[in-house]
């Protein structure tokens, strides 16, 4: 996307006291390469609470740091991600294929700040919710395909969705816990 060539590098996690994922962003010719880190669970998910805490080194344009649900073409997608051109944003997706979707963004949640972020999948909604508080509900493209779940640090280079890159500083997303509950 825009000159963007996006890998990850398992190299760029690491597991300790919390999970770290790192991105980095260099110039690659005229383009840009992004090397960031993903990791996702073996055992696939359908309905149920997904909570995490997470926060970000830096909330930088060119990445987006996210917790989500994801099948093969967003037959089911479920994000909570933030993104690095809003940093104090929360963008909350619900995908049921590659078309059919509902997107809110909420504003004033510091990304560099640990947060506790909550996702709550049903067959008739989804509900976000960020320190204890219901931020977004959705209805309308539920999706239903089991999947699994993400943690991933990715970068971008657009002038809307996650900002153009930033060359130089390594970015890291920090999580400290994850629990699925039917």
């Amino acid at each position: 996307m825009n000159g963007n060539v996006g890998t990850f590098d398992p190299n760029n996690v690491t597991v300790g006291s919390e999970l770290v994922l790192a991105l980095t962003q260099t110039k690659n010719g005229t383009g840009i390469k992004s090397v960031g880190s993903e990791v996702i669970t073996k055992q696939t998910f359908t309905y149920g609470t997904f909570e995490f805490t997470s926060r970000v080194s830096e909330a930088l344009s060119g990445s987006d740091a996210g917790g989500f649900l994801y099948a093969t073409n967003s037959e089911t997608e479920v994000d909570m991600e933030q993104v690095g051109n809003k940093p104090d944003a929360v963008d909350c997706t619900n995908w049921h294929g590659l078309s059919d979707f509902q997107d809110t963004q909420v504003f004033g949640f510091d990304q560099t700040n640990s947060h506790d972020f909550k996702i709550v999948w049903q067959p008739t909604f989804v509900d976000w919710y960020v320190d204890g508080t219901l931020v977004v509900h959705h209805t309308q493209a539920v999706p239903s395909a089991p999947a699994p779940f993400l943690f991933s640090a990715w970068g971008t280079n657009s002038s809307s969705w996650g900002g153009t890159a930033t060359i130089g500083p390594t970015r890291y997303m920090y999580v400290s816990s994850f629990k699925y509950t039917q």
